[in-house]
């Protein structure tokens, strides 16, 4: 093999090789060109994109139940105490009567009104009067709100199937459309050196 330093010819190949591969590696990238047409497709077919989402809805509901309420009635005091109050009621019912009045008939009077304050008395100081004597089932019923739920569905969009350039491609759309419709779509191309 020769000496590359005897032949003066590939000393300068060899450099010029080198500079260019360096200049290669700095030579900035080659912009790219991009293009928008439009082009003439046609539906060949187009599918529902559905949404689902609860619902909450507020009602209104009544809600019965069986209660027992109570049931008042009068209860009998003690019979010899109510007779004992009567009569001293109406003794000094008579008394105050007759002290404060000169009309006859008034210690009769104040006699009546003694004794039936009397009995008064002693039902409220002996348990006499409205008592729970039993209790009796009622409905009762109440109305309170509860949060229904629902699930809905929904369409947002469709798919559409579109055959251009004799391809099938795919692309959505807000509202359907119909088989064999002829569409425009836009079509960006970019052209860039490898």
């Amino acid at each position: 093999m020769a000496d590359s330093r005897n032949m003066p010819g590939v000393t300068f190949g060899l450099a010029i090789a080198t500079t260019a591969t360096l200049m290669a590696g700095t030579v900035p990238a080659a912009f790219a060109e991009t293009r928008i047409e439009t082009v003439i497709g046609t539906v060949s077919g187009a599918d529902p994109i559905r949404t689902n989402y609860i619902r909450k809805t507020p009602k209104d509901e009544r809600i019965c139940q069986t209660q027992d309420v109570p049931v008042y009635g009068e209860t009998a005091g003690n019979n010899e105490s109510d007779l004992g109050a009567m009569i001293i009621g109406g003794v000094i019912g008579s008394a105050i009567g007759n002290k404060t009045s000169d009309n006859e008939g008034a210690g009769a009077a104040g006699a009546v009104v003694g004794a039936l304050l009397g009995r008064e008395h002693a039902k409220k100081n002996q348990g006499g009067g409205q008592q729970i004597i039993g209790y009796r089932q009622q409905e009762v019923c109440n109305i309170r709100t509860v949060m229904t739920e629902q699930t809905v569905e929904e369409i947002t969009g469709y798919r559409v199937r579109i055959e251009v350039d004799g391809k099938i491609i795919s692309l959505e759309s807000q509202r359907p459309r119909n088989l064999g419709e002829r569409v425009e779509i836009n079509r960006k191309t970019t052209y860039s050196l490898r």
